[in-house]
């Protein structure tokens, strides 16, 4: 199959209508995960499930893989599979990585520099 440029100026080899229901999908998806908690939480806890009721749905000849160790997903190909399937399962192993990573809380707190303690105002040097 010829490839074809992509948003990115990279080309894929994924059906490009296959490539824009993906990529359309997915917009909606992320950008609901950034404005809504529950829903985050939701695609967080149950990719599949949450990711399929938004029209995204896995290539059959791609296999899903959980590494409990990891706790993560991976999509796994048949060594001959084709260049658009496994350009597929690319996609969808990024799209999973994004997705653990909005599970992730941001509890880091902010230090203090060094020398200057919490109520201290900067001086002015004379």
């Amino acid at each position: 199959m010829s490839e074809i440029l992509g948003s990115a100026g990279k080309t894929s080899p994924i059906n490009p209508i296959r490539k824009k229901e993906l990529d359309d999908n997915w917009k909606t998806v992320a950008a609901k995960a950034v404005t809504d908690d529950t829903f985050k939480k939701s695609l967080a806890k149950d990719p599949f499930k949450v990711l399929e009721a938004q029209g995204l749905k896995v290539d059959p000849e791609i296999k899903v893989n959980y590494d409990e160790t990891n706790e993560e997903y991976n999509m796994v190909v048949a060594a001959n599979a084709s260049e658009e399937v496994q350009a597929e399962a690319k996609w969808w192993n990024w799209r999973l990585k994004i997705i653990k990573e909005f599970d992730q809380s941001l509890d880091r707190k902010v230090g203090n520099v060094v020398g200057f303690h919490e109520g201290d105002m900067p001086r002015s040097i004379i």
